[in-house]
């Protein structure tokens, strides 16, 4: 039991870290896109979809950070707390 209990909290955890790498080169390609939009409404659709991301990794290093508090010797929780702390807030560069 304890096997089948390990390999679901490391899938949970690949998950995690694949979500928090999906938020970065989205968030990363959007505000690329910020840069160079001319249109209004797709710049505000666009701003939106940041906005959703960024809550998005607040959750997951709100989990992380839980995660990480209960099996703090555990280095795979260690590293998905700290890709998601380096992650930071992606905010729109245009005003």
């Amino acid at each position: 039991m304890n096997k089948y209990l390990f390999s679901y909290s490391e899938s949970i955890l690949l998950s995690l870290c694949k979500e928090i790498e999906f938020i970065k080169t989205r968030s990363r390609n959007i505000n690329c896109s910020l840069k160079t939009c001319q249109n209004k409404r797709l710049s505000k659709r666009l701003r939106l979809e940041l906005d959703k991301l960024n809550k998005n990794r607040q959750k997951i290093l709100t989990i992380s950070e839980s995660m990480f508090n209960r099996n703090s010797k555990d280095l795979s929780y260690e590293f998905l707390l700290e890709i998601t702390k380096r992650s930071g807030t992606f905010s729109a560069n245009i005003s």
